[in-house]
This record gives C-alpha cells, structure tokens and sequence, in this order.
C-alpha cells in the first residue's frame, strides 16, 4: 500500500542506450616517408570544424589504435610523444605547435651561468635542441553515426633536421676540461598545422662530444634556421676554463646540398695551454676563426 502511495508521484528518467552518435574510429600510422622511424608513443589530436580541441589521443603502438569519437567532423594534427626536450604548444588547431624547452647556454655541460654571445644574437631567446620529431597533419573526416569499420590514415614525416658540426685539429684538449657550444638564428618550434618551422630566432646549446685526441663532434637536431628572415649563424665553443671561440657558418648552412642533413666541417682550434686555469674571473676569446668554404 505504501509503493502504491508513493509510486505516483515518482518520476522516472529512463536511462539511454542509445549510443550511435558515438563511434569507433580506426587510426593507421603509415610510415612509409620515415620507415626507419621507431617512436615509443604516437599523439593525435582531433580538432572541430571550429579549430577548438576535442580530444588528445596518444597511442602506445607505432602502428595506431582504436579511438572512441562522437559523430561529427574534424582535423587531424598528429606527432610522436614522449620526449624529454619538446612540448606541446597552443590549444587550437591554427596556434598549435611543437617547441623546445627553454635553457641555460652552458646547460650541455652541466654550468649555471651565462656566456659571451655574438653581438648580433645576444636578445635571442636559449631554447634546447629538438628530440627528433615526426608529425603530420590531416584535412578534414567526418565520423559518420552508427557505422562499423571506419578508419583514418596518417602518414608522419619528419620534422626536424639533422645537423653534425665536426672541428678537427683541436689542440690542447685536455680530461679536465668540459665542452660545449651553441648555435645561433635557429626556429624554436615546429608549427603542424601549417608543416613548418616558426618562431623568434633562437640560440640551441649543443652537446659536444669528443673522439680521439683532437677532434670536437656535435650531433644535433633543429626545426630549421631563419625563421623570419635570412640571419647570421655562428658556431660557438665554450670551455669550463671560460674560454670560447665563434665560427660564422653562415653561408656553409645557407648552401647546404642537403638542408635536412647539414654536415659542417671545420679544421683548427687551439684551446688555451695547461696553466691557463679556471680561476680567471670572466671570459677569454681565445681568437676567431675563418672557415674554409671550400
């Protein structure tokens, strides 16, 4: 008698299960621009028609994965994850990007401080040198209500570029002396959207790793150089003993044969002899150095 009473005035909102206006969608990562490539996670992000981000997926397989999306259309921004000196940038499909962290210039060898820069890039901001970054962009789906099977192809290439700096002929290089360098007039970020480098020219400190007796190797990767406009680039090695040397090597990266696999070669430096020690209280240029273009 008293669920008669009561179940009257009861109202009662029935539950849905209706739920074709959410649907699977297949994600495909088609590597045959970069089959070398081999990332530890994919990140895709879906955008709506009004460039405001839905939704952030990020695979754990190469290949891709199943994603679970309502009905509708989107764009497609898509790139690896997981990396120590690149993030995320921007929240809407035309702003997003990928950047470098911000550093310290003497970071690489493991200083605080700052360091004698060249004149003409003394303002430019310090960012770190990209982790190799492959990244794409798709044009428009539209996820249709209700129907098995539907799938999306994207297809990375690579965004960054390869740089190798190698100066032989190094004398006085001692153990008890740390190296480092920088380079300068270089992107900070990668814009997906539009595929390509962007930003304020920056300077990327640069580790520096030493073979054999006499021989300085920095391998590295960017975004690209010039962002705005042609710039001067310069080289600079820096020593824990505060000595540094700056090679201009403008025209030897301008002329590239292959801008996505820089390869600079430089002979000659001689760093300061034993007994010049760490105890001098600011910065010494040990001399500037012309490179041969040929």
């Amino acid at each position: 008698m008293i669920a008669a009473v009561f179940m009257p005035g009861c109202e009662h909102n029935e539950l849905c299960y209706d739920h074709t206006h959410v649907t699977e969608l297949n994600v495909e990562f088609d590597w045959s621009q970069a089959p070398d490539a081999d990332p530890s996670t994919m990140v895709v992000h879906f955008f709506r028609p009004d460039g405001s981000l839905y939704r952030r997926v990020e695979f754990t397989q190469r290949t891709g994965g199943k994603v679970r999306l309502e009905a509708g259309e989107y764009s497609i921004l898509f790139h690896n994850g997981n990396m120590e000196t690149v993030y995320e940038l921007g929240n809407s499909h035309s702003d997003y990007a990928l950047s470098g962290v911000s550093r310290s210039i003497l970071e690489p060898m493991g200083r605080e401080g700052d360091a004698p820069r060249p004149p003409e890039s003394a303002d430019q901001l310090i960012f770190s040198a990209p982790d190799q970054v492959w990244a794409g962009s798709h044009s428009a789906i539209e996820i249709l209500p209700g129907v098995a099977g539907q799938t999306v192809k994207l297809t990375p290439v690579e965004a960054t570029m390869e740089y190798t700096v190698e100066i032989t002929g190094v004398e006085n290089l001692r153990d008890d002396i740390d190296v480092s360098a920088a380079i300068t007039g270089m992107s900070p970020l990668y814009r997906l959207a539009e595929g390509c480098h962007g930003g304020e020219a920056a300077t990327l400190p640069i580790s520096v790793e030493r073979v054999g007796d006499n021989t300085l190797v920095a391998h590295f990767r960017t975004f690209g150089h010039c962002p705005q406009t042609e710039l001067a680039h310069t080289f600079s090695v820096y020593t824990s003993n505060k000595f540094f040397v700056n090679y201009d090597i403008t025209e030897k990266m301008h002329n590239a044969p292959d801008p996505r696999h820089v390869v600079i070669e430089i002979h000659g430096l001689r760093l300061p002899d034993a007994g010049m020690g760490t105890e001098i209280s600011g910065w010494e240029n040990v001399e500037e150095y012309e490179i041969d273009m040929n």
